[in-house]
């Protein structure tokens, strides 16, 4: 058998209090915040990877005599990720909620959540059309290369 010293039991001891300590009142309104924003920026793809799928299923590819197109195994991928990530996230979101409860009554959770989840989402939307407006100039300048070849 191997022998301890008080020191590595003290230590392990402190350390099992320090993982077991209690976040302070800001730093669980933070989080509360945080989380709710994670939240707001992964709804939008979340959603929209769902439906995608399902217009992928409701409206297949008839071009022809051929087989069906199949649906995507990465975007199943996808929406299965995406919706798993946010049930992480809303589960730490409950959790964090909950202890906040606990250290303050009164504690006023859906302010911060919804303030959060309204900035999740409008960066989300500031990066899907700044995406979008670099897709469509790319495919524009693509578009003239291809033209201004035919015409020289």
């Amino acid at each position: 058998m191997l022998s301890e010293s008080p020191q590595t039991l003290l230590a392990v001891a402190s350390l099992a209090q320090v993982v077991d300590a209690p976040m302070s009142t800001e730093r669980l309104r933070q989080a509360v915040a945080g989380l709710g924003g994670l939240a707001g920026a992964l709804l939008l793809p979340m959603l929209s990877s769902w439906l995608r799928l399902l217009m992928q299923l409701l409206e297949p590819n008839h071009s022809g005599l051929g087989h069906q197109q199949r649906v995507s195994g990465l975007a199943v991928a996808r929406a299965l990720l995406l919706t798993l990530l946010l049930g992480f996230i809303v589960m730490n979101w409950q959790q964090a909620t909950s202890e906040l409860q606990q250290v303050q009554a009164e504690a006023p959770i859906v302010g911060s959540t919804l303030t959060g989840f309204a900035i999740g989402l409008v960066l989300w939307l500031i990066y899907a059309l700044g995406l979008g407006a670099l897709r469509a100039d790319w495919q524009r300048a693509r578009t003239g290369r291809r033209i201004g070849g035919l015409l020289r």
